[in-house]
């Protein structure tokens, strides 16, 4: 549970960075705070989605990271008819953000593996030294 805390967050403040930024690159002058909000339902809706489209397994991983990709455009595009985001902001716009949040919390996911992989493998180093040096 506080990892999946951790991700929405993570998610959320990746969102409002990239908001940021295309909002300074297309002149905007300001992020409404709903806007803040609005992009942390769609996390949280799109983290629990993403719950259950990891229960699906593929021999092809392809299919999976497919499969969550166009989870969360949909929800991206449900969002965005609710909150009226496409009235600032076209959908090619959301659908690209989408898709650049989706890999940059997989490539923090690959970071955060390998640093645990190391600790892991540091671990049962020292485990292993302790046990030999008996």
């Amino acid at each position: 549970m506080r990892k999946m805390i951790v991700n929405i967050l993570c998610s959320t403040g990746i969102t409002l960075l990239i908001l940021a930024v295309l909002g300074t690159i297309f002149g905007a002058k300001f992020l409404f705070i709903s806007s803040v909000f609005q992009s942390f339902i769609a996390n949280i809706i799109i983290h629990i989605g993403l719950l259950f489209t990891h229960k699906f397994e593929s021999n092809y991983a392809i299919f999976e990271i497919m499969l969550d990709i166009g989870y969360t455009v949909g929800i991206v595009i449900v969002c965005s008819t609710l909150f009226k985001w496409y009235s600032s902001t076209p959908i090619w716009t959301l659908i690209i953000m989408a898709v650049t949040i989706y890999f940059i919390g997989v490539l923090l996911s690959i970071l955060q593996m390998r640093r645990d992989i190391e600790e892991i493998n540091e671990l049962l180093q020292k485990r292993n030294y302790k046990a030999i040096s008996r």
